[in-house]
């Protein structure tokens, strides 16, 4: 019989890309939610900008799914970027969380507890403020905006804001020990505890044996934004490539640089045989690529902790990565290579020795690190424990 699930807690991230605007940003807030649905009673609450909105200022749909009641709510920003107008859309964020709280209080009641995720805006600080004033919360951050090399955390009211939270929450969960140094060198103080992002170890997991005659496959998987350095990735390749013709690159997403890189990959003639651009994949699909490479390549400026990386290593290819943020709190000996961010000369040898080397690497430990720190039981334990001592510390029961 399964427990009761005693512990209501309301999902609430800061910023929140819905699939109707774009289903893969922030894939690593919903896999948080699968992790610990099952142990709890769980409702999330999106509150997003849609300047699609024409004809009306708010906008809330409500649909209980496989993590629980989902409420997402849009307003209308206003796009001029004035302060006064700025402080506008604050207010709106605010008025339309209003309206998904009461939806949730009307279909599912009210929280034990409140988990944040990334960078609160003020709308959602004031509107936490004002309905749950005596709710314990915990903040969960992902974001990469902290990173000098970054430098998105920047403002006196961010800074402000960040500060708040950060003190008052009855944990900091950064989702690597680097991200909680690096918020901790940024002036931000409060109880940290370490909870990595979480994949589905069920979904992404290795494939028995390499299908005869097919040439060792390295994998990138990114938005293709600047910061994932892909060209870096691609003349690597291209220097490879004046050697040896037994290796090809797949390469899966979509983003501002796709199509330059597109162009790059041939002025470098890297014609199909080498190069593939796959775009964008459904989580099943890319599941499946997955298993089907032998080594994993991602070549980041900066990093936290890529759920790219931790997918590639539950289905145990070792890894080549950059060592940045919370990448060497994955890649560890024996799992894969680390390289200097633009070094391509060190991405190549790197390249090339996965290709000789590729089975002194253990995939079936390299599986079991994944399933031990990323699965989502393991996750999803860890969060039940952290929610059972937030009410325990505020007087709350189970």
């Amino acid at each position: 019989m399964t427990e009761p699930k005693h512990i209501k807690v309301l999902f609430w991230p800061g910023w929140w890309y819905p699939d109707r605007i774009n289903p893969v940003n922030a894939i690593f807030i919903h896999r948080h939610a699968e992790a610990v649905a099952p142990l709890v009673d769980l409702a999330v609450l999106y509150v997003t900008a849609d300047p699609n909105l024409s004809d009306r200022t708010y906008e809330i749909d409500a649909e209980n799914d496989p993590v629980g009641l989902t409420v997402r709510v849009y307003f209308r920003p206003h796009a001029v970027p004035w302060h006064f107008i700025r402080w506008t859309n604050t207010w709106r964020y605010y008025r339309a969380t209003g309206r998904g709280l009461r939806e949730i209080r009307r279909r599912w009641g009210r929280p034990d507890l409140v988990h944040l995720h990334v960078s609160p805006p003020a709308g959602q600080l004031l509107a936490l403020i004002s309905h749950f004033p005596r709710i314990p919360f915990l903040f969960t951050e992902h974001w990469t905006g902290y990173h000098p090399a970054n430098g998105e955390f920047r403002g006196f009211f961010r800074k402000r804001l960040t500060s708040w939270t950060v003190k008052n929450a009855f944990a900091v969960l950064p989702v690597s020990r680097n991200l909680q140094d690096v918020m901790e060198g940024r002036g931000l103080h409060g109880r940290f505890v370490v909870v990595p992002n979480s994949v589905r170890t069920d979904l992404f997991s290795p494939l028995p044996g390499k299908e005869p005659g097919r040439p060792f496959t390295f994998l990138h998987v990114s938005r293709l934004a600047p910061v994932k350095n892909v060209s870096g990735i691609l003349r690597a390749a291209a220097e490879l490539r004046r050697n040896r013709q037994d290796f090809r690159l797949l390469i899966v997403g979509d983003g501002e640089d796709r199509p330059g890189l597109e162009r790059l990959a041939g002025e470098l003639a890297l014609g199909q045989d080498c190069v593939r651009f796959l775009g964008r994949k459904l989580e099943d699909d890319l599941a499946g690529i997955t298993r089907q490479a032998d080594s994993f390549v991602l070549f980041s400026d900066y990093e936290n902790l890529p759920c790219v990386v931790a997918e590639a290593m539950a289905c145990g290819l070792p890894v080549i990565a950059t060592r940045v943020g919370g990448v060497p709190e994955q890649v560890h000996s024996g799992m894969g290579i680390l390289v200097e961010p633009r070094d391509e000369e060190g991405l190549r040898r790197a390249m090339e020795t996965m290709i000789d080397e590729a089975d002194r690497f253990d995939r079936a430990a390299i599986r079991a690190f994944a399933e031990r720190e990323y699965s989502h039981p393991e996750v999803g334990m860890r969060l039940l424990r952290l929610y059972r001592e937030a009410l325990q510390s505020s007087g709350g029961a189970e």
